[in-house]
């Protein structure tokens, strides 16, 4: 998620005109094998359990990606006088915010994952509903026996509970879009 942020902001500060056509394809395409992971994870030594707001992994993944960057123009790795980490890769952005930006591009990814299996679920309660409609059972309430019902009303409210989660995850997810990147180290 880290390159995906670090990718958006090669590309905009190309089209702001404040960084090189060269410079933002090489970040852009060595964030792509970052997010690839092409046998490059071994690079990233830093604990992601740290303090500092995120400092170190932040520059960690600048380091990576201006030297995958530097391979990608033919120039040695470390030579930052072609390509810096934090003057090109880490233009115009801030720890502050790039780094719960990329968390935000991390759960939002995951959230995907979870509505599809939601829908899985849900359609399954749904399916069991049908099946055992006319199939009577006691309904229970305070561990006792209550009154009695289908288990397809069961199965169907388990269904709709699944339904309101997802509506959850969906507005949740609607908020994880908004982003504050460009501000200072303030954020």
């Amino acid at each position: 998620s880290m390159a995906m942020v670090k990718k958006a902001a090669a590309l905009a500060n190309h089209e702001l005109g404040l960084l090189s056509e060269d410079k933002a394809l090489a970040i852009s395409g060595a964030c792509d094998d970052l997010i690839a992971l092409k046998g490059i994870d071994e690079n990233f030594p830093v604990d992601m359990m740290q303090g500092g707001a995120g400092t170190s992994t932040n520059m960690n993944v600048n380091e990576v990606i201006a030297n995958l960057a530097l391979m990608r123009l033919g120039a040695d790795i470390g030579d930052y006088s072609r390509m810096h980490p934090n003057d090109d890769v880490n233009l115009s952005q801030s720890t502050n915010d790039v780094y719960p930006t990329a968390i935000r591009l991390t759960v939002l990814r995951a959230c995907e994952g979870l509505v599809s299996s939601q829908v899985c679920l849900r359609d399954a309660f749904r399916a069991k509903a049908v099946q055992y409609g006319s199939a009577l059972k006691v309904g229970r309430t305070q561990l006792q026996d209550a009154v009695p019902m289908m288990v397809g009303q069961e199965f169907e409210a388990f269904a709709e509970l699944i339904d309101e989660d997802i509506v959850q995850v969906q507005l949740a997810s609607r908020l994880l879009k908004e982003v504050n990147l460009g501000g200072s180290a303030i954020g």
